[in-house]
């Protein structure tokens, strides 16, 4: 009986992929920081200097940095979960 369950045990630990399996994500994002950059674009054009996840106005966020030709830096608050625009600052 003993043998039976190390023979499975060792089975399992060398099976490829098992071990090194990445575990599943719990960020609860809904869209990506790219789709992110394309929503706030739509609202504020420009050039994308960074994108950040923050928690802003009691919701996650991304923060989308544009810098745009005539107004300087904007920031563009991108609800994680809907990809709704939040507002900018």
């Amino acid at each position: 009986m003993k043998r039976a369950f190390y023979a499975g045990l060792l089975a399992i630990l060398l099976v490829p992929g098992i071990a090194a399996a990445e575990p599943p994500r719990k960020t609860g994002a809904k869209i990506s920081p790219e789709e992110a950059s394309k929503i706030a674009l739509e609202r504020v054009p420009g050039n994308v200097t960074d994108v950040t996840r923050e928690r802003k106005r009691g919701k996650e966020v991304y923060v989308v940095e544009i810098q745009t030709p005539d107004e300087g830096e904007k920031d563009v608050l991108v609800d994680i979960k809907t990809g709704r625009i939040l507002g900018t600052e």
